[in-house]
């Protein structure tokens, strides 16, 4: 492959080299077989002649013809446009000449001449008189006679011939190449157009404007890449979106307990809050400063997960225990909203092999999910059973519920439904974190709601052993 830094040119080079290569290797051998062709056609002509001249010498001898009247006899046979004949005696002396060949009788090498005298058949190219030629000679043999005699015919101007074909060649060669380049200009161009696209919308990209897609034209392997480049936009649109939306959600929660908190301290300051309502201010700062660890926490864990950084540190423990520690953490969220949280089980102890501390994390995030969106005096349970080799998990609260449209959104960033009600308390990224949690262990979690009736959350994990066994 030819380097350059263009792959237009690459292409276009490198079949242009392709071409040129296969026509200099017909050219080769096109004259490699035109040369044994004429070679051939040559010794054809030779035997067809040497069967006249043998004839007229047997004429000769049957006639008593003298040498004027044989040579006249000759004459027409020896004659040839392209070639000459010269007969020579036993002792390689010529006695029948053309009349126009004396100068090329004299530059035939007399060793051929004296090889073929000797009984030998001479067929060799050489040059006479600077001119490249084909001699062919042998004894010839006439009947009724004693006599013997040398046929040698030579082909003249093969150099003639030779560029004559060479230029035929080239003829074909050029206009070949000539019109190969147009179609191969072309067909380049129309390859790496895609290509040339793909890389000026990349650099587009490079800069944050992923609006642009490449124009897919073809099934082949770039009309694949094309594919997949303009899937790489929405995917990098999409991200793009995604981390607008992460820095604003993030933004607007901060902000809000922050200038919270910043009005109380300046109206603790200036003396606008009365004395007797101090403390009642300092528990509404301790509120949203939890509220502002509580979403750094969360979006800390959010991003670990999602990078692959928390790994898992599965073990066989007891599920129910685990819960019932959740539920007395819980307990001041419980009876601040006076809900009451029931655990329901059909055994008494349950192991499952998983990660403890995660799993708690995610149970804390339903739990708290189904606390905040509850009503007063309502009701939280949790279901414990045990199916074959794994046990089933099922949250269920009786609170205001999620619409269906909504159920494929919850387990996205900062996504909260009915924005204009939800607690201050939710940041939006507990489910999405419980999501990451479900993902690492291998199994899915599922969720069904009903407006006004409530919502149930529901998983399950692979049954463990009892420490204790």
């Amino acid at each position: 492959m030819i380097k350059t830094g263009n792959i237009f040119k690459k292409l276009f080079l490198s079949y242009s080299l392709i071409i040129f290569l296969s026509f200099v290797l017909f050219g080769l051998v096109f004259i490699y077989l035109f040369h044994i062709n004429l070679y051939e056609e040559y010794e054809e002509t030779y035997t067809h002649h040497y069967n006249q001249v043998k004839n007229h010498l047997e004429l000769q001898s049957l006639y008593g013809w003298n040498n004027e009247e044989t040579a006249a006899s000759l004459e027409s046979a020896l004659n040839q446009k392209g070639f000459s004949i010269i007969v020579y005696n036993s002792d390689g002396a010529p006695i029948y000449v053309p009349d126009d060949t004396v100068t090329a009788v004299n530059g035939i090498d007399a060793e051929l001449i004296r090889a073929a005298v000797a009984g030998n058949m001479v067929s060799e190219g050489t040059r006479i008189d600077g001119s490249l030629s084909y001699l062919i000679a042998s004894p010839l043999t006439v009947s009724m006679t004693d006599e013997s005699f040398t046929m040698a015919m030579i082909f003249y101007d093969l150099d003639h011939e030779y560029r004559q074909m060479v230029f035929m060649i080239l003829i074909t060669f050029t206009i070949t190449i000539a019109f190969a380049g147009v179609i191969l200009w072309f067909i380049s161009r129309k390859i790496t157009a895609p290509l040339r696209d793909m890389n000026n919308i990349a650099m587009k990209y490079a800069k944050g404007d992923f609006t642009h897609t490449v124009n897919v034209a073809s099934n082949d392997e770039i009309g694949q890449l094309g594919q997949t480049f303009n899937y790489m936009a929405d995917e990098l649109n999409s991200l793009e979106q995604m981390r607008k939306d992460f820095i604003a959600n993030v933004s607007h929660d901060l902000r809000s307990p922050l200038t919270s908190i910043k009005g109380f301290l300046v109206a603790l300051l200036d003396g606008t809050i009365p004395d007797k309502k101090r403390d009642h201010y300092y528990l509404l700062m301790k509120d949203e400063t939890e509220r502002v660890i509580k979403l750094v926490n969360d979006t800390l864990d959010m991003t670990q997960l999602e990078s692959g950084k928390i790994k898992l540190e599965q073990e066989n423990y007891n599920l129910q225990r685990q819960l019932q520690r959740i539920v007395v953490k819980l307990e001041p969220q419980l009876t601040k909203k006076n809900i009451e949280l029931e655990i329901i089980s059909d055994d008494k102890d349950i192991y499952v092999f998983a990660d403890p501390a995660r799993i708690e994390q995610a149970l804390i995030n339903l739990l708290q999910n189904a606390i905040q969106f509850s009503a007063g005096k309502a009701k939280v349970t949790i279901f414990l059973e045990k199916n074959k080799d794994e046990a089933s998990i099922r949250i269920e609260d009786t609170g205001k519920g999620i619409a269906q449209e909504e159920l494929a959104l919850i387990w996205e960033r900062f996504y909260k439904a009915d924005r204009s009600r939800t607690d201050k308390a939710g940041t939006g990224i507990g489910l999405s974190i419980v999501k990451s949690i479900m993902d690492l262990h291998g199994v899915p979690i599922h969720v069904e709601s009903q407006l006004g009736k409530g919502t149930t959350f529901s998983f399950t994990l692979p049954l463990g052993k009892n420490k204790d066994d």
